[in-house]
């Protein structure tokens, strides 16, 4: 019973940060190539809307690539593959990113039909030279799915939903759970579109990433 009154706490949390401050967090977030490449692969993927066509335009992999490393997956231990390999892998998850592509377009997705494609891409993507894969996959997910799928990190979304033991944590049930609370938080409103800017507030599941690190800003200042 704690547990799901925990859940339901820091539900209404983030749907209160929306509410009342998530406009203010593009002027206070970062800029400069993290914003651009991120802008960048979102205004792409709008224009392809068949994710086929999309990751065969070469041009495409390489805005991924280089936004995955303006979003700190080349530094700090953090190791990519090689361009050759990383669109390999792209390229071997595409039965799945088509099955992922309907769920992308609709509305209110069914959440249980979605994890079976998902789960599935997950586990077969393998961008990194390094084991973890959390993390980098979370956001070259939501570079293709942004209408459905959230970016994870370990400081904000892990420490805030799991407390400060769980930043070497990582497993696919994990990122199952994560992406399942986020949904819950999605389906609490009906108005995400009044929040969009042309900055960082792109879709609602950016917008509950958003809202996470507002949250641990503030929980960061306090200590």
């Amino acid at each position: 019973m704690k547990m799901i009154d925990e859940e339901e706490r820091k539900i209404n949390e983030i749907v209160k940060i929306v509410e009342t401050q998530i406009v203010k967090f593009s002027d206070t977030y970062r800029s400069g190539p993290d914003l651009y490449f991120y802008r960048k692969i979102i205004d792409l993927r709008a224009k392809f809307p068949d994710i086929e066509s999309f990751l065969k335009n070469e041009y495409n992999c390489e805005i991924l690539y280089a936004c995955l490393t303006s979003w700190d997956m080349n530094c700090r231990g953090a190791k990519m593959k090689y361009f050759n390999e990383f669109q390999n892998t792209l390229f071997n998850c595409m039965e799945y990113f088509k099955e992922l592509e309907i769920f992308n377009r609709q509305s209110k997705p069914r959440l249980n039909e979605l994890f079976h494609p998902l789960l599935l891409a997950y586990d077969r993507l393998n961008v990194m030279k390094t084991s973890s894969k959390l993390v980098s996959n979370s956001k070259l997910l939501h570079y293709l799915f942004p209408n459905i799928l959230m970016p994870i990190d370990r400081e904000n979304t892990l420490v805030y939903l799991f407390g400060e033991n769980s930043r070497t944590y990582e497993s696919i049930r994990r990122y199952q759970d994560i992406i399942e609370f986020s949904f819950k938080v999605i389906n609490k409103k009906n108005n995400w579109l009044i929040y969009r800017d042309d900055r960082w507030n792109t879709t609602a599941p950016k917008m509950v990433d958003n809202a996470i690190i507002l949250i641990r800003n503030e929980q960061r200042g306090k200590k």
